[in-house]
């Protein structure tokens, strides 16, 4: 089987389906004015409040979509197919209130637990009174491009196609 069969086979397989059927946005409707405001229209923004949005809004995007988790490789989750690690390790870097929460990903095992960090993410920094320490502060580094303690591996069935391109 190759990475682009064993891609499909991820995305349409029942896990995947249950969890998107499961998905709660409503959740996440109280952000809206938040990321209507600082939620850059590309890119990661000129601010840090820019940043942080996004960093945010990306983690759970990506959760909710593609089932992706910020660090699949000291967590009890497999994320499969993109890597978000560079986000958490930018806002753990850049963002000390944010550790404690990020951190908690080296302790759960199951999927409501990963919820839970994204919502408690959200709630902290999706705010006014939070983001409005961060307001005045220029851009810092790259969300894009970020090291730290989480961790991002491609895991696929066949190791021989590691090197192997794909679109």
């Amino acid at each position: 089987m190759d990475l682009q069969e064993a891609t499909m086979n991820l995305i349409n397989s029942e896990s995947n389906k249950s969890l998107k059927e499961s998905i709660d946005w409503s959740y996440y409707k109280k952000f809206h004015p938040i990321n209507d405001k600082y939620l850059p229209d590309m890119d990661e923004g000129d601010t840090m409040v820019n940043q942080i949005v996004t960093a945010i809004n990306k983690l759970v995007y990506k959760w909710y979509n593609d089932g992706d988790v910020f660090d699949n490789v000291n967590s009890g989750l497999t994320g499969w197919a993109n890597d978000l690690s560079d986000y958490a390790n930018w806002l753990y870097q850049y963002v000390p209130e944010t550790k404690n929460i990020l951190s908690d990903v080296f302790d759960i095992h199951n999927t409501s637990d990963y919820e839970i960090i994204l919502k408690e993410l959200a709630d902290l920094c999706l705010n006014e009174d939070f983001l409005s320490k961060y307001n005045e502060k220029p851009k810092k580094a790259s969300i894009y491009e970020c090291d730290g303690p989480f961790e991002f591996s491609m895991q696929d069935e066949d190791e021989d196609e590691d090197d192997e391109e794909w679109y």
